[in-house]
């Protein structure tokens, strides 16, 4: 206890001011976790809001819902402009998939989203669509354009048997690869 009472004024205050830092400092970084959280959730909502809103995402996804038959010889013609539709829906997962794979979504926050690319991956025609892109572009020596959907469809098995392999007969073959 000696040393306790032979501390000056001057200890006294810097101790004080010391404890003053330390509280505001804990203060501050409580309300930036805050801040970050509600950044993050504002985030999950702009992107789940776009699988909504997005007549194009969301016609395509309506389709990939309720099973209908889209993916044949005649896709890749290009006259109604459903290919390019198709391609910003998967795209987007794709995006989705990246953000997961760099660590920038959290498993709770693709909770959110998991649905639509779970739909989207076990579709039989989003499957023979994104077998044809894969190998394609395998066969060019570049990555298919939506890569990170393809590897989140093989890490999850959500995809039919034989879908690494290009001379596959399980995916019909629309694609010169």
């Amino acid at each position: 206890m000696i040393w306790f009472s032979s501390f000056s004024v001057d200890n006294w205050l810097t101790v004080i001011s010391l404890l003053f830092v330390i509280t505001a400092g804990i203060f501050g970084y409580i309300q930036w976790v805050k801040a970050n959280r509600i950044k993050r959730a504002e985030f999950v909502h702009q992107i789940f809001e776009r699988l909504r809103s997005d007549e194009d995402i969301a016609s395509v996804m309506y389709l990939i819902d309720y099973g209908s038959v889209w993916y044949n010889e005649s896709f890749h013609d290009g006259e109604n402009g459903f290919e390019r539709k198709v391609d910003t829906l998967l795209s987007f997962l794709s995006y989705i998939c990246y953000l997961k794979k760099k660590h920038i979504l959290t498993a709770s926050e693709l909770r959110i989203l998991e649905y639509d690319i779970r739909r989207a991956c076990e579709s039989v025609d989003v499957q023979n669509y994104l077998w044809n892109l894969h190998h394609f572009s395998r066969k060019n020596g570049v990555e298919c354009s939506f890569s990170y959907l393809v590897q989140y469809g093989i890490d999850n098995k959500l995809f039919r048997n034989g879908f690494n392999n290009p001379a596959s007969n399980a995916y019909p073959k629309y694609l010169n690869f």
